[in-house]
């Protein structure tokens, strides 16, 4: 396996484990609306089903660029890490909004 495609395994593996973490997070949040009034709950299922979204476009980006493997282009991965970074940010400011 050429170095390129072993980083780009080792990043991927590392991403599919934040994924994971996040999706516990989304899980917490939807049990969190479950008990929220009504207000509260429309309003965390909405930032629910906003962050699924995002959570499964950047798991296709993922996808994508472990089958690209030591090819992933240099815009593959600028696309990998914006949908990243748009996803993260979406977490931290629902974790910050619904503690």
């Amino acid at each position: 396996m050429g170095e390129e495609k072993k980083a780009v395994t080792v990043k991927a593996e590392r991403l599919e484990e934040e994924l994971k973490e996040w999706g516990v997070d989304l899980e917490k949040l939807k049990s969190r609306a479950h008990k929220a009034k009504a207000d509260a709950k429309t309003e965390i299922e909405r930032e629910v089903s906003s962050l699924r979204a995002k959570l499964n476009e950047a798991q296709r980006k993922v996808e994508e660029l472990k089958t690209a493997g030591g090819a992933a282009s240099t815009e593959m991965r600028k696309g990998v890490e914006s949908a990243w970074a748009e996803l993260k940010k979406a977490f931290d400011g629902a974790r910050a909004k619904f503690k």
